[in-house]
């Protein structure tokens, strides 16, 4: 009958820790998109790009100039094409401005484009 006060304070001690314990742990999974999305135009085609990997350089907060490679739908003369775009891009907050070059078929020839592309992703601290 003594010890009943101990087992009341033991058993606070334990929930107490154990909530501490539970709120101080992170996701260890999380799910989420992170990219550009964009359209850029040419000389007689445009295409729909997703953001790719690149390459970048921080200037000042929120603004980045990189190049790297936009994954593409092009789209030219009635006909919709897969093709990798290589190209510089500059970052301003949720905007880019990006200029990818494309191989022209049967020439080789590079055709540049320009365009505007939204970058999605997660937010920061997650």
């Amino acid at each position: 009958t003594r010890l009943w006060p101990y087992r009341i304070y033991l058993l606070a001690l334990v929930v107490l820790v154990s909530t501490d314990f539970v709120k101080a742990q992170e996701p260890k999974t999380a799910a989420f998109l992170d990219g550009t999305l964009g359209v850029t135009v040419g000389d007689g085609f445009y295409t729909i790009n997703i953001g790719g990997p690149s390459f970048s350089l921080v200037l000042d907060k929120g603004i980045k100039l990189g190049v790297g490679a936009l994954p593409s739908l092009h789209f030219e003369e009635g006909k919709v094409t897969p093709k990798l775009g290589l190209g510089p891009r500059v970052d301003l907050r949720k905007v880019s401005i990006i200029a990818p070059f494309f191989p022209a078929q049967p020439t080789g020839k590079w055709v540049g484009s320009v365009g505007l592309a939204y970058k999605f992703g997660r937010k920061k601290g997650i």
